[in-house]
């Protein structure tokens, strides 16, 4: 009898078991896809994070692609003829001039006679700051802390930042080489130039890799345009990687004395050297491909900013055509054709 019983009972619940399945597929069962909803919910919701996945891998490859290192194989006809067209600019309208251009991510280079060397006038106040503000990201100064007396020895033309202190003032590094870059006052990089040595400002232009600093016998000496953008590229690092020194670095930069590359659509942060004959603009582009440029001219007294904005738009057209191409290898490489 109790047997029986407990046969009757777990027939029910088998009853109930098939009973519920029943409910199950009729409520859930999907006759046109042959699918359980949730389920099929469930694979569109995986497929899809695998296609965003695929999707981000892809942006992600793309992207280093498009910054890879610069290899000569990538010199297209239309790339040389493009370099051949800035060469022509220079030699057409007789520019005495010396051009080296870098794309920062790339490596991708212009050169004009980029070893030639020139006075360089302020040019060398860049290197004051780079030299200085490493020893503050070091440890080993305080800019605002160290400080040089101002003396009628320091006393020099074209000094608009100094203008404001009396002798007998002691003038803080940052000042110095705020008035130094922004205004490229002459009176701080000599306070500058005797605070830093000049063994010690020459070593630190060696250490970068620079071939003609220092060279000549006054304080401000000779320089290259390949010399030059090694120091744009050094303070393109400290502006990158550094918030502290690398914002004050930008700030100064970012100034319009003399400054003959930026026009209504350009910025670019930079140093000018002028003396005599010479004129030369080096900066830095933090756009969306940065760069780094050096002009030196021998233009000061006639068309300097005409020379330096025109050999600049060229170097630009280059670069926008170099990024072209590459955009097109890129896709077809990661996207397919």
């Amino acid at each position: 009898m109790k047997r029986l019983k407990k046969s009757k009972h777990n027939v029910r619940i088998f009853c109930l078991f098939l009973l519920l399945v029943f409910v199950f597929f009729s409520v859930f069962y999907d006759k046109d896809t042959n699918e359980i909803p949730f389920l099929l919910n469930t694979k569109v919701k995986e497929e899809k994070e695998r296609e965003e996945a695929l999707k981000r891998q892809k942006l992600e490859d793309y992207s280093t692609c498009l910054n890879k290192e610069y290899s000569s194989e990538e010199l297209t006809e239309e790339i040389i003829s493009k370099k051949q067209e800035v060469d022509n600019l220079i030699v057409r309208n007789k520019y005495k001039a010396s051009v080296y251009f870098e794309d920062i991510n790339t490596g991708f280079i212009y050169t004009y006679q980029p070893n030639t060397s020139y006075y360089g006038a302020s040019l060398i106040k860049l290197v004051d700051a780079l030299y200085l503000i490493n020893k503050a990201i070091d440890g080993k100064i305080n800019l605002d802390t160290e400080t040089v007396i101002y003396t009628e020895a320091y006393k020099k033309a074209y000094s608009s930042g100094m203008a404001t202190h009396k002798y007998g003032d002691a003038v803080s590094l940052r000042d110095l080489i705020t008035y130094a870059v922004a205004v490229s006052d002459n009176s701080a990089h000599m306070m500058l130039y005797d605070y830093i040595g000049r063994e010690n400002l020459k070593a630190y232009g060696q250490s970068l890799g620079a071939k003609y600093i220092m060279t000549g016998s006054d304080t401000f000496g000779n320089q290259s345009a390949a010399d030059t953008n090694l120091y744009l590229k050094e303070a393109y690092r400290i502006i990158t990687e550094n918030e502290e020194y690398g914002s004050f670095l930008k700030i100064i930069m970012d100034n319009n004395v003399r400054n003959s590359f930026n026009t209504n659509t350009i910025k670019i942060y930079h140093k000018y050297g002028a003396y005599d004959i010479y004129y030369h603009d080096i900066g830095l582009s933090l756009e969306e491909h940065p760069y780094a440029i050096s002009i030196f001219t021998l233009h000061e007294n006639k068309n300097y900013k005409e020379v330096v904005q025109n050999i600049h738009t060229k170097v630009r057209e280059l670069q926008d055509l170099f990024y072209t191409v590459r955009e097109n290898t890129c896709r077809i490489e990661i996207y397919g054709g």
